[in-house]
């Protein structure tokens, strides 16, 4: 009798292994550089980087490291996908609960989910006396996750093959282009590019502005890759430095870019594609317009100066639309008014394509049209009057993915709400900490806002959250499709 279940595990035994010995000669290089900065929480590296090797060797020796591995199909790519987010926060977790940075598995946890998935949501405190390793180890988790760990690995792994599977499977949705059958190339161009810009933030992190060069270093990292881990209890604010968030401001916007629009922008000299791109002018306006509103605000209610109320407005709005974090004020604390705006800010978020979080400006744009169109359809029920997007009319079937999407995104908020209240956080928080788990935020509403912690909140809500940054990082439709029956079956 054969089974009903069809899973190719032999594939997402052999790809979990090899991601766990990549993290285990980053965590190994982590001890390195503890030995030689201050000898400080070197073992707790060591340790986890031996716990990490030994479990994917495991892994590989039970697969069989040359054994022939047929090619895989789409639940493999999906429970691969989805595995590898996990496990790679829970190994990289370690370092936090052996070196005592926090006191039991669950702070460790939501911390390096927090990292892995560019959430930049903390349970830690007094960041100014932790250890420069750990610092550094927040910030190499948030620069990996910002791109994508499967995009990593169609670099740096191409033996698995399927590459076209697994880079659809960590970014499904509406995108600019798809990169079949050249999507290692792509992959590999657009990490590169990655990398010079990580290299150009930092560098004029370090040498134009107040930052030290260890500072520079992290904050280029989490700022690149919109993750929003400081090495600072006030974050950007503790430099008050109009250079450093002007910088950090400019890479952040950077970052919530599609990276394949700004591919063709760098690499090809598109210039009039990129500029004429929908989505890109629907992005930057509503950054325009939320600091015109906010600077106003501040400005007639709250006694600020013109300069220092877009300064303060400006940097709130990219910080939060760019899913990066890095707020200089806390804005939960402005205003009810504010806090409406700054939800919506927190449920569109950056472009497609890019390492931000969030519904995505693509969906919103493509939402908003649909509605227009389907009054006019009302209006003319023979006409046929498409979606249009950069001049291209979107399929009635994309339209109806987008609609579910975002049904599913808003419905799994409400719910999120919901069961955080139930377990004890209060009714405005709850808000705040289901919307910036799910789109990979960071900052919420209230004691969870700019200025708050993570830390006091009940255990279950800590996995619960966790559960929903990967949820979000992986745009929803990844992970939950592995909870349906049908996807277990052949």
């Amino acid at each position: 009798m054969t089974s009903n279940f069809i899973i190719n595990w032999k594939f997402v035994g052999r790809f979990i292994g090899s991601i766990l010995w990549i993290e285990s000669l980053l965590l190994f290089g982590m001890a390195v550089f503890a030995y030689l900065k201050d000898g400080v929480d070197m073992w707790a590296f060591v340790w986890s980087g031996g716990i990490a090797f030994a479990v994917g060797s495991l892994l590989i020796l039970l697969v069989g490291l040359r054994s022939k591995i047929l090619l895989i199909g789409k639940k493999e790519s999906y429970l691969t996908v989805a595995l590898t987010w996990i496990v790679f926060a829970i190994f990289g977790a370690f370092p936090f609960l052996i070196s005592g940075a926090t006191s039991n598995f669950a702070d460790a946890f939501f911390e390096a989910t927090s990292g892995i998935t560019t959430t930049g949501a903390s349970v830690l405190s007094s960041l100014d006396a932790m250890p420069h390793a750990l610092l550094l180890w927040r910030s190499i988790l948030q620069w990996l996750g910002g791109l994508g760990i499967i995009v990593f690995s169609i670099v740096l792994l191409p033996l698995m093959g399927s590459a076209a599977q697994l880079f659809d499977a960590e970014t499904t949705g509406l995108t600019h282009d798809k990169f079949r059958p050249r999507v290692t190339q792509m992959a590999t161009r657009i990490l590169a590019m990655y990398i010079i810009f990580t290299m150009i933030v930092i560098a004029l992190l370090g040498f134009v502005s107040p930052m030290a060069w260890f500072d520079a270093v992290c904050h280029g990292f989490s700022t690149i890759s919109t993750g929003g881990f400081s090495t600072k209890t006030e974050s950007i604010a503790y430099w008050n430095s109009m250079t450093v968030e002007a910088i950090v401001a400019l890479f952040m916007i950077i970052g919530a870019i599609n990276f394949p629009l700004m591919y063709m922008l760098f690499a090809k000299g598109e210039v009039k594609r990129f500029w004429k791109d929908e989505e890109l002018r629907w992005f930057l306006a509503i950054i325009l317009i939320s600091t015109a509103l906010i600077a106003f605000g501040l400005y007639y209610e709250h006694s600020c100066d013109a300069i220092s109320a877009v300064r303060r407005a400006l940097f709130q709005v990219v910080a939060v639309i760019s899913t990066t974090g890095f707020c200089t004020a806390d804005f939960s604390i402005w205003g009810s008014h504010y806090l409406i705006l700054f939800l919506l800010l927190m449920v569109v978020c950056g472009c497609a394509g890019s390492t931000s979080g969030g519904l995505k400006v693509v969906r919103a744009v493509v939402l908003t049209k649909n509605t227009f169109q389907e009054l006019q359809r009302l209006v003319h029920p023979r006409a046929i009057i498409p979606v249009r997007l950069n001049g291209n009319a979107v399929s009635f079937v994309v339209v109806q993915r987008l609609l579910a999407f975002a049904f599913l995104y808003i419905a799994i908020i409400y719910i999120s709400w919901g069961i955080l209240t139930i377990v004890g956080i209060p009714f405005e928080d709850a808000l705040g900490a289901a919307v910036t788990a799910i789109g990979n935020i960071g900052p919420g509403f209230g004691a969870l806002g700019p200025k708050g912690s993570f830390i006091d909140i009940p255990t279950f809500a800590k996995y619960y959250l966790a559960f929903l940054m990967v949820v979000g990082r992986l745009e929803v439709f990844t992970v939950l499709m592995l909870f349906t029956p049908g996807f277990w079956k052949r």
